[in-house]
């Protein structure tokens, strides 16, 4: 009875584990997914116009080519074919924070992300065969404090066993936590197969530490191990800082589904948009960054020295930063919460609010290294490799060789690791040697996790980049605004204050911490700009 007990519970390890980055959110045109990387030059964003011959008078004007963004230009779009929609992106390519750069032959995602193909908006927007996502096994690689010998190379494999038969027994024994707590893990698979996703979050919240210590009485041992490196990689932060809703809900999400990574870096999921968005007539304009938005409607507005576009009466003009200028009869500002507050300042009955002093939703950032290289790789399986032994172990949090899952990120023979390292240990390494130093602490901690390949590790490996992405999720435990509202927040409103007819905001901080929360948020600003213009 109790290892019948055993393998259903040790199915459930398998499945959570894979449950892995967003992302982050934290985070790129048209190209052949058959190809093994993208492609792309900005122009062809452009229609084969010149700039002085775009349309300047729109019924939708979107701020942002992020997901928020394109997710609306597409739902506005399909919704209502006779509206002239444009979208506007400061970058010179769209995605926002989900973007890859493409550099020897290698595809380097900005931020280490996972593609999560259980999320309700995901499946309703993506097309997923073209994507050619390839999945992670529904497992993990533990690295555990190896002291007392608990297993031969000091990690411990936990897997799927419905899935992968022949690692059952490995799974069992594993030394992971404790016996009960694989019993424990029961429970939270009872909870988050009954409950719908709306249950999940109309449910009592605390913060996940307490979560997983008080109702599913799980060891110090299994959070330290296994909970914390894996649940810090996905949001940030530390596990007292984090969501029981937000910990059952994306649970779920991977009990039901898998995580993968798409053919040519998650830059495909965003070039899948944006040709989606301009197949349906959408307008997209580059390297196009926003000043302001005025309202049009009103005398005082005109005599303020604002400059206000040729539109006729009502509706809302936006001003380059580089000159020009657009009017739209509903405007959607898909970018960031401050970036959203600079912008909106300008219009009529908001600039007397006050909007940028308002506070803001804390901020989680993350570190991530790249490291190429030729020949073997220690670690030939599908998997996440997490760091059990605790943060003073070292700045690796979470480990993965992306070439082994999905092969099109490294060039053939090759190989590229991508660590991710938590904001504390980005904090502490400051200054000009920044990298140099960081570089040597990663280095001597993977060569001490796989001595096999200590010296490949210290001499032969490249340090293709690092990256500090700041922003990379809101908060989703407290603050202001935490970005724990499934369904999204009203978006007519920023931060409770109302905002004026026909201007409506979106990102991922108006509902949750999610890609899911990102496209939900979009789709809401989009429907309120339709149902505004349909008045």
């Amino acid at each position: 009875m109790l290892i019948q007990s055993l393998k259903k519970s040790t199915c459930l390890i398998g499945t959570l584990l894979v449950l892995f980055g967003f992302c982050s959110f934290l985070p790129v045109y048209s190209f052949h997914l058959s190809h093994r990387r993208s492609s792309w030059s900005s122009s062809q964003f452009y229609s084969q116009r010149t700039p002085s011959s775009f349309q300047q008078s729109y019924d939708v004007c979107i701020l942002g080519g992020g997901i928020s963004g394109l997710a609306a230009a597409i739902t506005a779009a399909s919704k209502h074919k006779q509206q002239s929609i444009v979208l506007l992106e400061a970058q010179s390519r769209p995605g926002g924070r989900v973007v890859s750069e493409y550099r020897n032959g290698y595809t380097l995602d900005i931020g280490y992300a996972v593609f999560v193909e259980k999320y309700p908006q995901s499946k309703n927007i993506f097309d997923y065969n073209s994507l050619q996502l390839k999945q992670y096994e529904p497992g993990a690689l533990i690295k555990i404090n190896n002291t007392n010998k608990r297993t031969d190379t000091g990690f411990a494999r936990i897997a799927d066993p419905l899935r992968q038969p022949s690692k059952m027994m490995d799974t069992i024994l594993s030394p992971v936590g404790k016996v009960m707590d694989k019993i424990r893990l029961l429970p939270l698979f009872y909870y988050v197969k009954t409950k719908s996703i709306e249950e999940i979050f109309q449910d009592d919240e605390s913060d996940t530490l307490s979560c997983l210590r008080n109702k599913y009485k799980f060891s110090q041992e299994m959070i330290q191990e296994f909970f914390e490196p894996f649940l810090k990689g996905i949001y940030f932060s530390p596990l007292d800082e984090q969501s029981s809703r937000m910990f059952h809900f994306v649970f779920k999400m991977f009990v039901e589904g898998a995580a993968s990574l798409p053919t040519g870096g998650m830059q495909a999921i965003s070039n899948q948009l944006m040709e989606k968005a301009m197949s349906m007539g959408v307008e997209i304009r580059l390297n196009h960054s926003v000043k302001n938005v005025s309202y049009d409607g009103a005398n005082d507005v005109r005599n303020s020295g604002r400059v206000i576009c040729d539109g006729g009466g009502g509706g809302y003009s936006v001003v380059m930063d580089k000159g020009g200028c657009i009017h739209a009869k509903s405007v959607i500002c898909a970018t960031d919460d401050m970036t959203a507050k600079r912008i909106l300042t300008s219009v009529l009955g908001l600039d007397s609010l006050s909007l940028l002093e308002l506070e803001r939703q804390p901020q989680r950032s993350i570190g991530c290294m790249y490291y190429t290289f030729d020949g073997d790789t220690p670690v030939k399986d599908a998997v996440l490799i997490l760091n059990g032994e605790g943060k003073e172990s070292g700045p690796c949090l979470t480990v993965s060789f992306l070439h082994v899952v999905n092969e099109s990120y490294a060039p053939a023979n090759c190989g590229i690791c991508s660590v991710s390292i938590p904001s504390e240990y980005m904090e502490q390494y400051i200054g000009p040697r920044r990298t140099e130093e960081l570089d040597k602490v990663v280095r001597d901690q993977l060569a001490s996790w796989w001595p096999d390949y200590d010296h490949d590790i210290r001499f032969k490996w490249k340090l293709e980049q690092l990256y500090d992405i700041q922003n990379a999720q809101p908060a989703q435990y407290f603050g202001p605004q935490p970005a724990t509202v499934h369904g999204g927040r009203d978006p007519n409103k920023l931060q409770g204050v109302q905002l004026a007819d026909g201007l409506f905001v979106c990102g991922d901080y108006m509902a949750t911490a999610t890609l899911n929360g990102a496209i939900e948020s979009g789709v809401n600003a989009a429907e309120g700009a339709l149902e505004f213009l349909n008045r």
